[in-house]
C-alpha cells in the first residue's frame, strides 16, 4: 500500500465540498470542477487567488519577528535566508543540516527534545525567506520556500482524530501559530512567484482549509485556544473563499470573547500567572485585531476593554530597571518593549505612553505600590525613578499553567539593580534543571524537612475561580505598605498538609535618617517538631548574612 501524502483532500473533496463556487469570482473554477476536469480547475482557482488577494491591505500591518526564532550570533536577515536555503534549519536552538532534503519528524538533539520537532513545523524561517525576497526580489527564496512547503505537506499529513496536544506536525498549537502568525505572511509575499505553482497554491489552500476544521474540531484550554483560535479566525478573514469561513468567524470570534472573560482576572492578569504567557496572551489578540483592521472586519468592543487592563499589567509589575519579573513560566523583558505595539490599541493611554517613551510622553502612572487582589501578587515601590526601591510579594493561586512551586516568594530591586531574584526558566524537558526551576529551592520562601511546596498534586481549577479574590491581606499608606498570605496547601511527595507557613512582608518607605527597609516576618506551624530551611537568593557578590538580618549596601531586609 502506498505511503499517503498531504493534503489528504482530493481534488474532488476540495472543489465539491470545501469551496463556496456559487461566488462570482469562483465561477469558472466552479464550471472546471463540474465537468470533472480537476487541472483546468486548479489553474483557474489558483489564478482567482493571483487576482483576489489583496497585498495593499495585508501589508499595513507592521511586521512582526516570529516568536521562539533562532538563529547564529550576529546573523542577518539575508544570512538566515541563504542557510535556509542550503537546507539547514534551527529549532529551539539546535541546528540540523538537512540539505535538499527535510525530514520533518527528525530530532537532532541529544537528549531527544520534543520541542525540537513540534516548533520545526512553525515554520519561523519560512516568514525570513518571505521578508527577505520583498526586499530582494530574488526568486530563490521562493523556490526554497515552495520547496519547503510541498515538502512539509506532503510528509506531514492531517491526522483524522488526534487530539490536539498529539502528532509531532500537527499539535494544534503548531496549527494556531502557522495560521495566524506565519503563513499569511508567506502567503502575501510569494502568491505571484512564478515558484507558486498552480499546484502549490492549491496544496496551500487545501492545506490551509484541513488546518481550519483541526482548529474547529480539537482545541485546547489556556493560552493554546487563544493560539488556536486567533489561527482559526484568520482563515476565516484571509480565506474566504471557504465554505466554512463565516462559520469559523462566528466561532472563533466568540470563543475568544468567552476566554477572555475566563482567562483574565479582574485585576488584568491572564490565569496562568506567567509574564511570558500573559504576554502571548495579549499579543495573539493584537495579530488578529490587526488582521482585522486591515480587512475591515468588526472587532468586539469587549476585546478592546479587557486587553487594555491586561495591557497595564506591565506596567504595575516593572520593576525599576524596566523590566517585568520572572514570575512562573515568565521571562525578564523589558517592559517598553513588550508595551511598544500595544500602543496601536491603545493609543491615548498615559501610563502605557509613559512606560515605552521612558518618561517622555503620557503621565507618571497615579500609584506607586499597588496590590493585585485577585491573582494574587503584591508590588511595592518608592516611585518610578531608576533607583527607586521595589519588592514583590507573590500571595497568588497555583495558576492555571506554567507554575512553579513559589508561594510567598519575594524578590527585591533596589539601588539600581536586582537584589533578590529566584532561579529563572528552563527547556520545557524532563531534566534536573527544569525541576530545579519549578521547585520551592529555586525562590525565596522556605522547604519543610528538605521538602517543597507540592499545590500540583492535588491542584484543580474551576471557572468560577477567576472571580474570585487571593487569600491575602495587605493596606498601603504612604509610610509602611504591607502584604501578608499563608502557604497551607502541603510539602513533599504526599503535600503534607500539616505545616503551614504564613509570611508577612512589611515595607518601610519613610523612616527618619533611614533608606526604605523590608521586613518579613515567617511564622511556621505544625503539629510536630520540623526542620525549616529559609531560601534567599542573592544577586550581589558583597551581600552578607549577618545572623538573622541580610544586609545589602545600604538596603537591610530584616527576617
Amino acid at each position: 500500500m502506498e505511503e499517503m501524502k498531504g493534503p489528504k483532500l482530493t481534488d474532488e473533496q476540495f472543489f465539491g465540498e470545501c469551496l463556496d463556487l456559487d461566488r462570482e469570482d469562483l465561477k469558472e473554477t466552479g464550471a472546471w470542477a463540474g465537468q470533472g476536469d480537476y487541472k483546468k480547475a486548479r489553474h483557474a482557482f489558483a489564478e482567482h487567488v493571483r487576482q483576489s488577494l489583496q497585498p495593499d491591505r495585508f501589508f499595513t500591518i507592521p511586521f512582526e519577528w516570529p516568536e521562539n526564532i533562532f538563529f547564529y550570533p550576529n546573523e542577518s536577515e539575508e544570512e538566515i535566508a541563504d542557510r535556509v536555503c542550503t537546507g539547514e534549519l534551527i529549532s529551539c536552538g539546535t541546528p540540523c543540516r538537512f540539505g535538499d532534503h527535510v525530514d520533518w519528524f527528525a530530532n537532532p538533539t541529544y537528549n531527544k527534545y520534543a520541542e525540537w520537532t513540534w516548533q520545526l513545523s512553525r515554520h519561523n524561517e519560512w516568514k525570513i525567506l518571505a521578508r527577505v525576497y520583498r526586499k530582494t526580489g530574488d526568486e530563490k527564496y521562493a523556490r526554497a520556500c515552495a520547496d519547503l512547503f510541498e515538502s512539509w505537506v506532503k510528509q506531514a499529513v492531517c491526522p483524522e482524530d488526534a487530539e490536539g496536544f498529539q502528532t509531532l506536525c500537527w499539535r494544534t498549537i503548531e496549527c494556531g501559530i502557522r495560521m495566524g502568525a506565519n503563513w499569511p505572511y508567506v502567503l502575501y509575499s510569494f502568491y505571484r512567484s512564478p515558484a507558486f505553482t498552480d499546484d502549490v497554491l492549491v496544496d496551500w489552500y487545501k492545506s490551509a482549509y484541513e488546518h481550519g476544521v483541526r482548529l474547529h474540531d480539537h482545541h485546547m484550554s489556556g493560552n493554546w485556544l487563544i493560539m488556536e483560535m486567533n489561527g482559526l479566525a484568520h482563515i476565516s478573514i484571509l480565506y474566504p473563499e471557504f465554505k466554512k469561513a463565516k462559520e469559523w468567524h462566528a466561532f472563533a470570534f466568540q470563543m475568544l470573547g468567552e476566554e477572555l472573560k475566563k482567562q483574565i482576572y479582574p485585576d488584568g492578569f491572564q490565569y496562568e500567572l506567567s509574564t511570558g504567557y500573559h504576554d502571548v496572551v495579549i499579543n495573539n489578540f493584537q495579530r488578529l485585531i490587526r488582521t482585522a483592521r486591515a480587512f475591515e472586519v468588526e472587532v468586539p468592543e469587549l476585546f478592546y476593554q479587557i486587553l487594555e487592563k491586561a495591557a497595564e499589567i506591565d506596567v504595575k509589575l516593572m520593576m525599576p530597571d524596566g523590566r517585568v519579573p520572572d514570575i512562573n513560566d515568565g521571562n525578564w523583558k523589558k517592559s517598553a518593549k513588550l508595551l511598544e505595539p500595544k500602543l496601536e490599541l491603545f493609543p491615548d493611554n498615559p501610563q502605557l505612553q509613559y512606560v515605552v517613551t521612558d518618561g517622555q510622553k503620557g503621565e507618571e502612572p497615579p500609584y506607586h505600590s499597588c496590590v493585585l487582589p485577585y491573582s494574587g501578587f503584591m508590588v511595592m515601590r518608592t516611585g518610578w525613578e531608576k533607583n527607586a526601591t521595589w519588592g514583590l510579594l507573590d500571595c497568588a493561586p497555583f495558576g492555571r499553567g506554567h507554575q512553579h512551586e513559589d508561594k510567598l516568594s519575594f524578590l527585591m530591586h533596589a539601588n539600581g539593580k536586582l537584589l533578590l531574584t529566584e532561579g529563572g526558566n528552563y527547556a520545557y524537558d524532563t531534566s534536573k534543571m527544569r525541576d530545579y526551576v519549578l521547585s520551592t529551592r529555586s525562590h525565596n520562601t522556605i522547604q519543610a524537612d528538605h521538602m517543597g511546596q507540592n499545590r500540583r498534586r492535588d491542584y484543580s481549577w474551576e471557572e468560577e475561580d477567576i472571580r474570585r479574590k487571593a487569600a491575602m491581606d495587605y493596606g498601603l499608606s504612604e509610610a509602611v505598605d504591607y502584604a501578608e498570605a499563608v502557604y497551607d496547601e502541603g510539602y513533599g511527595e504526599d503535600a503534607d498538609k500539616t505545616i503551614s507557613h504564613r509570611r508577612a512582608v512589611y515595607f518601610l518607605k519613610s523612616v527618619d535618617q533611614t533608606a526604605p527597609f523590608f521586613v518579613t516576618v515567617d511564622r511556621m506551624k505544625a503539629d510536630r517538631e520540623h526542620t525549616y530551611e529559609l531560601l534567599w537568593h542573592m544577586n550581589e557578590d558583597w551581600a552578607q548574612l549577618q545572623g538573622r538580618r541580610t544586609v545589602t549596601k545600604n538596603l537591610t531586609i530584616f527576617t
